[in-house]
């Protein structure tokens, strides 16, 4: 199949109008020029052409929460997620006790069978701060347990992919060697943690924060927390809730130029309410509410966005003013490479043939998952 007449976003240079190729969910050819050839190629009239989207923190959508989503529910949060341009995704957890955690990932290990772009599990918790809990039921936060956590990846047939943790518990760094050994990705969020903390966590194997700047100790100069650590080590790759409210505009600014683009990961951190009309409702076990384009704990905190990735990648090109390319390395590339895949994230010969194509402004025209039309 072909895509021409496209505007190809690569991962260094944008080709401003070339053709893609591609057969059996790969892409086989990436052309500068048109494509002359009379057949049903696709044209996309000049639109762009990305990556698809990947999203690693995101707890549903369309009404539905992966804490209690069934195996048909995946397909809808699937379908639900292709609309905005995510082709590859992370079911996300909350901190909840062990057999609830236990049949998330039961589930998403049969629903992965069914649903290409379902790439595995990200467990927010349970081992996080208490003071940093943010919408985490405080009843189930509990000291990291590898023995847990090896139960866990048994159980989702090894789709654990990703966890946040708070790196100041007193095993943490060990937990976070046994995790990686493991294949999983350790991230620090919910967490009071040290700047120090965060240096003999990454000694350890941490790589990752979860979304930066909230629910974790804040930059100071003489008690320098997770935000210090986040300016400071180039190692460190950022989530980033983009939706102008987790973070305000001259904050999103001002640490996308002193980390680059190179280090973000865009992120939606959405709760099961968008792509809904629901209001009210609960989460696991905590009355929240949706006002203000966000989602809300009754008790006043936010609980989590409502945005969408293409309205992320919309918001971090007005905020931030950032080019193509790094618009595709934070909803992308960025993200692939934290979790070491190495078939997808970019435009490139012999990678997965997972496109967004969009219109000049970024609104999401066509998507495609494994070379076929999704939206």
């Amino acid at each position: 199949m072909i895509i021409k007449n496209a505007k190809i976003v690569l991962k260094d240079e944008v080709i401003e109008n070339g053709f893609i190729e591609f057969s059996k969910g790969k892409i086989v050819q990436v052309c500068k020029g048109r494509y002359f050839k009379k057949d049903n190629a696709v044209d996309a009239k000049g639109k762009i052409v990305m990556p698809g989207f990947i999203d690693v923190h995101v707890h549903g959508s369309a009404g539905i929460d992966f804490m209690d989503a069934n195996i048909e529910d995946y397909k809808k949060i699937s379908e639900s997620l292709y609309n905005e341009g995510v082709t590859t995704y992370l079911a996300t957890t909350l901190t909840s006790d062990n057999a609830s955690l236990t049949k998330v990932c039961e589930n998403v290990a049969k629903a992965s069978e069914e649903n290409p772009s379902l790439y595995g599990i990200h467990l927010e918790g349970p081992y996080i701060s208490v003071k940093y809990k943010g919408a985490q039921n405080e009843k189930y936060i509990r000291k990291p347990d590898v023995k847990e956590l090896k139960q866990l990846i048994k159980s989702s047939n090894g789709l654990v992919r990703y966890i946040s943790l708070a790196p100041e518990y007193e095993n943490a760094c060990k937990f976070i060697k046994e995790a990686v050994k493991l294949g999983v990705v350790c991230s620090c969020g919910h967490t009071d943690a040290t700047f120090k903390n965060v240096e003999e966590a990454m000694k350890a194997g941490l790589t990752n924060l979860t979304h930066t700047h909230n629910a974790m100790s804040p930059y100071h100069h003489r008690n320098p927390g997770v935000m210090n650590a986040a300016f400071y080590f180039d190692e460190l790759n950022c989530e980033l809730i983009c939706d102008r409210i987790h973070v305000c505009d001259d904050t999103l600014k001002t640490f996308v130029k002193a980390v680059s683009p190179d280090r973000v990961i865009l992120i939606t951190d959405a709760l099961k309410i968008k792509n809904s009309n629901i209001k009210e409702f609960q989460l696991f076990g905590l009355d929240c509410e949706a006002k203000n384009g966000a989602a809300y704990l009754k008790t006043g905190p936010l609980a989590g966005s409502l945005l969408t990735m293409d309205k992320g990648v919309i918001n971090m090109k007005e905020v931030c003013g950032l080019s193509l390319c790094e618009l595709a390395k934070i909803s992308s590339y960025n993200a692939a490479k934290s979790l070491h895949l190495t078939d997808r994230g970019e435009i490139a010969i012999g990678k997965l043939a997972d496109l967004v194509i969009l219109d000049e402004n970024l609104n999401v025209s066509e998507v495609y998952k494994l070379g076929e039309r999704v939206r």
